[in-house]
């Protein structure tokens, strides 16, 4: 088939979660792609993403160009904005999306149905998407990007109170029922006491739909009612993105129990970074995680039901859905391992930051996308 005549791409590139971290590296891969590339940002632009993002944005809107007669479409996003896209004018539609539990919600199928493709960033979604539905023809798996370079810069100390020790686990999350909180700290907590010279470091994004206050009562809740409890230093104020890298740098491991994983862009930034990470052997970690570059928490092997929370709250995406099951010694053995054993933190996190620069750079994903949008 002949290649199309440019890109024109939607997506929610201003945006400080997830999402936009992924938009604004998929975009530094299409730079790699040769075609001319139109972008729209379907998301207010929010300055805590950074100076360099920042930059970059700006950047690459006043590089926009005129996708020509027959551009592909490439919209990312959840399956909700794919809805109504008229095929007329384009190559071909693409959505770009991810969901992390054992399926899709049921409504979506249709939805990615009406594209002429589906990108997922792993076979885990995959599965998950066809076994729900959609059209194996339409799903390929094209890796999420990072520009490693970004990770590997020196970064000014990050201001740690006094109290804080010197082996720093860190937990960056947007609070979700899905984050395993309520995972994390009992194990962290039964695993270490006081004694130990280790900190567990919690930076939490409060999203709107809880109030601070409800928060803090909510993870205060997950401390165990004992004496000799380990130190754990909360972060709840928003952080920019320089800091957030400061963050990074300054801390020693970085451990996630987020039970159902879509990718895990945190994971991968610290991998970069040439850092030790911690994460729950299930789900989109495991297309970039394995023994040799991570240490991962071994999941039992029956599933369970998501948290009822979320399938009371968010009935039309989580109701019935599972996740990884995992006990908290399954979490208790791999923090004590990762906290002492100095010689496999250093090789795996040497491993890890390899891996990321051979195999997920902008260069090395423009040509799946090339391999994908040439066909």
């Amino acid at each position: 088939m002949a290649q199309p005549s440019g890109i024109l791409w939607a997506g929610p590139i201003g945006d400080m979660g997830g999402y936009g971290n992924v938009s604004r590296n998929y975009l530094r891969a299409l730079q790699h792609v040769g075609l001319p590339l139109h972008v729209a940002n379907i998301s207010l632009t929010n300055k805590e993403i950074g100076e360099e993002d920042m930059n970059f944005l700006s950047h690459i809107q006043r590089l926009n160009r005129d996708p020509g007669d027959d551009p592909v479409l490439i919209i990312h996003g959840t399956p909700e904005s794919f809805v109504g896209i008229k095929k007329d004018g384009f190559k071909k539609t693409i959505g770009i999306t991810l969901f992390e539990t054992d399926r899709i919600p049921l409504h979506w199928a249709n939805f990615c149905n009406e594209m002429d493709e589906i990108w997922v960033p792993t076979q885990f979604n995959f599965r998950t998407f066809t076994e729900s539905g959609v059209d194996p023809s339409k799903v390929h798996v094209i890796h999420y990007p990072i520009e490693s370079g970004q990770y590997t810069k020196q970064f000014d100390p990050y201001p740690f109170p006094a109290e804080v020790k010197s082996f720093k686990f860190l937990y960056t999350l947007a609070f979700d029922y899905r984050k395993g909180l309520d995972l994390l700290i009992p194990s962290y907590c039964e695993e270490f006491s006081d004694t130990d010279d280790v900190s567990l470091i919690v930076k939490i994004y409060v999203p709107g739909w809880i109030s601070q206050e409800n928060l803090s009562e909510l993870v205060s809740s997950y401390i165990p009612n004992k004496k000799n409890n380990p130190h754990i230093h909360f972060i709840i104020e928003n952080t920019p993105r320089e800091d957030l890298l400061s963050l990074y740098s300054s801390c020693t491991c970085y451990v996630s129990t987020e039970r159902a994983c879509g990718w895990g862009m945190p994971q991968m930034e610290m991998m970069a970074m040439g850092k030790p990470v911690i994460s729950i052997n299930w789900g989109g970690v495991t297309e970039f995680m394995n023994d040799h570059n991570g240490f991962l928490i071994e999941p039992e092997q029956e599933l369970e039901f998501v948290h009822p929370e979320l399938q009371r709250t968010r009935i039309i995406h989580y109701y019935g859905h599972k996740w990884a099951k995992v006990k908290e010694q399954s979490v208790r053995i791999v923090m004590r391992e990762a906290f002492e054993n100095h010689k496999k933190r250093e090789e795996i996190a040497f491993q890890a930051k390899q891996d990321i620069k051979d195999y997920f750079s902008s260069q090395v994903i423009a040509e799946q996308i090339k391999a994908r949008l040439f066909s």
